[in-house]
């Protein structure tokens, strides 16, 4: 282990390059976002302006019936609750400044429209300023379980799948959502630009993936079948010139398909005592390796081609490791997990 930067707990983790270095960046669920820059350990606070957390456009409850914003209406609306507003989040760079995108709770909409709302809104923050960009993004009838942003010639994309198996996705700049898919219950979810154009990833509560192509709003190709007994993480890298998809399943074990064909690539991944709860994929002399991130407390790193574990488990956390994530600090790649003891820790992968 290279060190450790937070003994605060966070809601999710990502990272985002930025000058002076990459930063780690997580949500205190107090509502606001902490900074640590991977080069110095530097850390940073800056409170989310929740004021603004409201939505913009019109929300329909569970019976149809529509809220809207109304200047005039003598019940006013309440507060964003900050626990529920981060429920998950990621980073990226919209017009060229650093955003975080946060993911809300089952009761993130019920905390600013009343018991009769649920759902997580998907919101946009300045990194540097705190406060929200563009609209809140509605749309999920139970919360966030996961984000991913993908730029593409359309724009910044930012995906969002939820609870009860719905998967969003927004153009960005335009704030105008291009699509609305099924996905699985309780849904995990990954996303990437594979031949030109930004497909998704979906999995949950059953035994397969769905690929989609997401600007024609359509499955792409069939289901991947195998995960055993669910699918609990996903992720897409390159592997031997061909995409592969990689998904973390309820038997703690990580399984490798060909995206274009469905074939199972190797055997299951094995080593985790627990869930596998997160995947990462990088390079690492030139070879694809992914790093996962288990319940039972330890990242392991896997040797793709191979298909075995490279090393021992990385271990320090102390209860299981929620999110990994993986970049390059001066030319070296690492990995950065986010653990339940409130701990994120930096790890070197050469």
């Amino acid at each position: 282990m290279l060190h450790c930067l937070s003994d605060r707990q966070t809601a999710g983790l990502a990272v985002i390059g930025l000058d002076g270095g990459p930063r780690a960046v997580g949500y205190d669920r107090d509502g606001a976002i902490w900074t640590w820059n991977l080069v110095t350990g530097e850390q940073g606070r800056r409170p989310l302006d929740l004021d603004s957390a409201l939505p913009e456009d019109p929300v329909p409850d569970a019976d149809g019936e529509i809220w809207e914003a109304d200047e005039d209406d003598e019940d006013e609306p309440g507060e964003a609750d900050p626990y529920e507003v981060g429920a998950c989040l990621t980073a990226a760079v919209l017009d060229g400044r650093p955003v975080v995108v946060t993911g809300g709770g089952r009761f993130d909409l019920t905390s600013c429209l009343g018991e009769d709302y649920t759902g997580g809104a998907v919101r946009v923050w300045d990194l540097e300023t705190g406060r929200k960009i563009g609209k809140t993004l509605t749309g999920s009838r139970l919360g966030v379980s996961s984000l991913a942003t993908v730029p593409t010639e359309q724009g910044l994309l930012v995906f969002a799948s939820s609870e009860e198996g719905g998967l969003l996705v927004w153009d960005l700049p335009q704030g105008e959502l291009i699509a609305d898919l099924k996905g699985a219950y309780d849904g995990v979810m990954t996303a990437a630009v594979v031949g030109g154009r930004p497909v998704a990833v979906t999995g949950g509560e059953d035994t397969s993936l769905q690929t989609w192509d997401v600007l024609r709003g359509e499955p792409l190709g069939l289901p991947l079948t195998g995960v055993e007994p669910n699918a609990t993480a996903v992720a897409i890298t390159e592997l031997n010139g061909r995409t592969a998809v990689l998904a973390g399943g309820g038997d703690h074990t990580v399984r490798v398909w060909d995206l274009a064909s469905g074939e199972r690539i190797g055997g299951p991944l094995a080593g985790h005592a627990d869930t596998v709860s997160s995947i990462a994929t990088t390079r690492v002399g030139g070879n694809a390796v992914a790093v996962t991130g288990g319940r039972d407390g330890t990242a392991r790193v896997w040797d793709l081609a191979r298909g075995e574990q490279i090393g021992e488990a990385l271990v320090g956390h102390e209860g299981g490791v929620g999110t990994v994530v993986t970049t390059e600090v001066e030319g070296r790649p690492i990995a950065v997990t986010e653990g339940e003891d409130g701990t994120i820790r930096v790890w070197s992968l050469t």
